[in-house]
């Protein structure tokens, strides 16, 4: 189901959302053919039916300005504004936005209040790489948790999570929609304040700007080791929160704008308190962020977030350069003393120098963007991610079907040796009760002839041989006895390697459609996330 406000906007129910939100629900999702001869579990797909007020026609757009009338940023503007076509939030919705740096456990704080599928990573990698909404019912409304890249994320630099994050911010706003609050995370695990977390907060103060502070939740996490299950020390972890608190450059000038601290101790009870205690507060931000593009029509590198993040290239490259002019002082010395070693190790040393420099140079000229250019090259990102997704379920595909055939194959194969085998069981069974018959029919016979013998040295003589003849039939028929018992026992193994073998086919064919309907699940999910969907003026769901 679907609701909408006056501003037209609505959020589908039960999916999760992806640049800007997820897919709109009176559309059909995109075929994807399934293989031939395989049987999915989950094979089946259902979209809900939506029913809008007025009568399941979408709402008309908003009276345009004339060509004339309109400023020279207009058409960054108008495709901001149709890149919320799928964001359907309502007035009554809680929007809060959760951020931190990787690792603090947004995604795993998300997941305890959403029943949707958020992957969670326990790693060095970051698992949050796309800006993504999820929402659960909580005292008759909807909360919507909206789930950021860290500034520090393992796979981008810190140029690409602004872009990410900036550009969904600013596609709301201009749907008016605007957040509660938000939650910022941080691991109170950590010893100290890592130079990334510093800046990742930094950043995140201006991006919000100051006047926002007052709604910003600090929740500090990890009060647990998620590997050993050891619980943070009390004096411990109350002295780190104390120096998060009293340090003006950490939480302190935060705390002093009206920030709230808070533990969150990794419970469902602890996160619904914590939402709880932004719900309460009853207010409704636009972060700085927004203002400065949107309201103002600045450029990304023209807002405070991305010179915050220029201040700190800046002082990385000095740092780079610094490093790079005394590595070449000591390459100096190193050839003077004709040191090889120390040469070729100072050669990495200054390679590594040079491309930490030119990485800031790169994130640098990242940032001298605006909505329109960043929304191209997501199209890009797009069409890339799909022919790759496209190719990967091809090859799925295609592993399905050698699967299939080699199975197809298999079985043929078994039931032909079956009937071999049957066909030869029958054939030694019936040459069996031939022998046996011949052998009878023999016996009698000298029987006969013993009884009619007068000579009584001819009889004896048939006597024994009558015995060798009984000894030889009954060794060949222990032989055959043993020959059809080493042959069952060859064909049972026979049997057990072909059911073993088929099962492996099996397996594999199946665990090839899980990867198989993974694919078609993300690529039906990825599908709304074409920036052309979301740019086109004159695309209405």
């Amino acid at each position: 189901m679907t609701s909408e406000n006056e501003y037209g906007i609505g959020q589908s129910i039960g999916r999760p959302a992806y640049y800007p939100l997820g897919p709109s629900p009176q559309a059909p999702l995109p075929a994807t053919p399934a293989p031939a001869q395989l049987t999915f579990r989950n094979g089946s797909s259902h979209t809900s039916p939506t029913s809008p007020r007025n009568g399941g026609r979408a709402p008309p757009p908003p009276p345009r300005k004339p060509d004339t009338l309109r400023k020279k940023d207009l058409n960054q503007v108008r495709q901001i504004q149709s890149s919320g076509d799928d964001i359907r939030f309502t007035e009554n919705d809680i929007i809060i936005a959760v951020m931190g740096v990787t690792g603090a456990g947004k995604s795993t704080f998300i997941s305890l209040l959403s029943a949707q599928e958020i992957e969670i990573g326990h790693g060095l990698q970051s698992c949050t790489s796309k800006v993504g909404v999820y929402h659960f019912m909580h005292q008759g409304r909807r909360i919507f948790l909206i789930d950021t890249p860290g500034f520090d994320d393992t796979n981008r630099s810190d140029a690409e999570v602004l872009k990410d994050v900036a550009f969904w911010l600013a596609a709301a706003y201009k749907k008016k929609t605007t957040l509660a609050g938000i939650l910022y995370l941080h691991r109170i695990s950590d010893q100290k304040m890592q130079g990334s977390a510093l800046r990742n907060l930094r950043m995140f103060q201006q991006l919000c700007g100051s006047n926002n502070l007052s709604s910003v939740v600090l929740a500090t996490t990890h009060w647990t080791n998620l590997l050993t299950g050891d619980a943070i020390p009390e004096s411990q972890g109350r002295e780190r929160e104390d120096e998060l608190k009293n340090t003006h450059k950490f939480w302190g000038a935060m705390i002093q704008r009206g920030s709230r601290v808070v533990r969150h101790d990794g419970t469902r009870t602890s996160a619904l308190n914590i939402i709880s205690s932004i719900i309460g507060r009853r207010q409704r931000i636009v972060l700085d962020i927004q203002t400065q593009l949107i309201d103002q029509h600045r450029n990304l590198d023209d807002t405070t977030a991305a010179q915050a993040l220029q201040s700190e290239l800046l002082e990385e490259r000095r740092k780079g350069q610094e490093r790079l002019a005394e590595l070449k002082e000591e390459m100096k010395i190193a050839m003077n003393e004709n040191d090889l070693k120390w040469q070729k190790q100072n050669e990495a040393d200054q390679a590594e120098a040079r491309a930490a420099i030119e990485k800031t140079h790169a994130e640098t000229a990242a940032l001298r963007t605006n909505l329109a250019k960043i929304a191209k090259e997501k199209d890009e990102q797009f069409r890339k991610m799909q022919e790759e997704m496209a190719a990967q379920a091809n090859k799925f595909q295609d592993e399905i079907r050698k699967s299939s055939e080699a199975l197809k194959a298999a079985q043929e194969e078994s039931q032909r040796r079956a009937e071999a085998h049957e066909r030869q069981r029958r054939e030694d069974a019936e040459r069996a009760r031939q022998q046996a018959e011949k052998h009878q029919r023999e016996s009698a016979e000298r029987e006969e002839r013993i009884r009619h013998e007068s000579n009584a040295a001819i009889a004896e003589q048939m006597r024994r041989d009558r015995e060798d003849a009984e000894n030889r039939y009954q060794q060949q028929r222990r032989d055959a006895e043993e020959a059809a018992a080493r042959e069952q026992a060859r064909w049972e193994r026979q049997v057990k390697a072909d059911q073993e073998w088929a099962q492996m086919l099996i397996d594999q064919r199946e665990e090839t459609g899980r990867k198989l309907r993974e694919v078609q699940r993300e690529q039906n999910k990825r599908a709304w996330y074409n920036p052309s969907r979301w740019f086109n003026g004159k695309y209405r769901d």
